[in-house]
């Protein structure tokens, strides 16, 4: 969405009952559709994937239906609008804030509606049971990679130490993730090494990322790409530079997999279960992150063994088939239990 579409919605939504997050993807026309096939078919459950969605249901249908209604969370938003907050000074804390405030009312009141919730990652299980007091959390189906496709493609090695962030570019989160390592990690990379790389990959990347490949600082930015695995197989270094986040990164895993070196913030590896020297590499500040990544680019040796453990780590648990087996159990009890009340 272009800025001044952003700003104009955010503005107009002061005098909502929504937080704008949820209120732009408001739809009578989907809500209608879904009414009328609940009414012309039969199914034994409804699922909603994440929050936003959930506003368009036809929810005076829901007393009416004798099946279950399920939301899947893929983070807790209100915490995400939180962390964005904290980030702001001024007007624009107050404005971050008082979003933050009206999400969690939000997320608290939806989510409660439904028969149950699945979560993506104890820690989100934790919030919504605990900061947000609801009682109709099932349990956490954790998060899934397929090995076997990141695992096809030959890993690659370049001249040229490469370190590589991936991710959409057309999300807050990554792009304030990016420009921070711009600013205050690469230039103690590249003072230490200069003919080190940045390989910024990822889809719609605003004119502010775009920009960042002509300011002759070895960044390259890629846009979308039909396949990111020669990109992650050829890279030396995964950064994960998030500040602001929620939920569970794929990206770490899908490195993993590819048994590329993850170097992360606390947050952007928030709720994996991963180890800070044994999986990945940890740093919350610039210089811990310089420091860090440097070390893997100076040390195969390094690099490979973290690699090791983490293909190890994402193998067994991490898989598609498993995480979707967990998800299924959970929705199979939920319509057991509805069939037998």
């Amino acid at each position: 969405m272009p800025a001044h579409r952003f700003l104009l919605g955010a503005a107009f939504n002061l005098f909502s009952s929504l937080p704008y997050a949820s209120a732009r993807f408001e739809s009578a026309n989907w809500r209608e559709k879904i009414r009328q096939l609940l009414k012309e078919q039969k199914f034994d459950l409804l699922v909603c994937d994440f929050l936003f969605p959930a506003v368009s249901l036809p929810w005076d249908e829901k007393e009416l239906s004798a099946i279950p209604w399920v939301i899947f969370q893929h983070n807790v938003e209100s915490m995400i609008w939180l962390r964005r907050a904290e980030n702001k000074r001024g007007l624009a804390s107050f404005y971050w804030r008082n979003q933050w405030s009206r999400m969690k009312r939000h997320e608290m009141e939806m989510c409660s509606r439904f028969d149950g919730i699945i979560t993506v990652s104890e820690k989100d299980e934790s919030i919504f049971r605990g900061d947000l007091a609801l009682t109709n959390v099932l349990g956490t189906a954790p998060t899934g990679v397929d090995l076997e496709y990141f695992q096809s493609f030959p890993r690659t090695s370049s001249a040229v130490p490469t370190v590589m962030f991936m991710g959409s570019m057309d999300w807050y989160a990554n792009v304030d993730g990016v420009n921070w390592f711009v600013e205050a990690v690469w230039p103690l990379i590249q003072r230490e090494m200069p003919e080190a790389r940045f390989v910024i990959v990822g889809r719609k990347p605003p004119a502010e990322i775009q920009a960042l490949a002509t300011t002759g600082r070895n960044i390259e930015v890629t846009g979308t790409v039909p396949d990111v695995r020669p990109y992650l197989r050829g890279a030396d270094v995964i950064v994960v530079p998030l500040r602001i986040g929620g939920g569970t990164r794929l990206k770490i895993y899908e490195a993993m997999a590819a048994e590329v070196p993850v170097v992360s913030t606390t947050i952007g590896a928030e709720g994996l279960d991963v180890k800070d020297g044994r999986h990945v590499l940890l740093a919350d500040t610039a210089e811990d992150t310089a420091v860090k990544v440097l070390q893997v680019l100076r040390t195969p040796g390094l690099g490979a063994e973290l690699a090791s453990h983490a293909l190890e780590e994402v193998a067994r648990p991490c898989s598609w088939e498993a995480s979707a087996g967990v998800f299924e159990n959970a929705c199979v009890s939920l319509i057991q239990k509805r069939s037998q009340s």
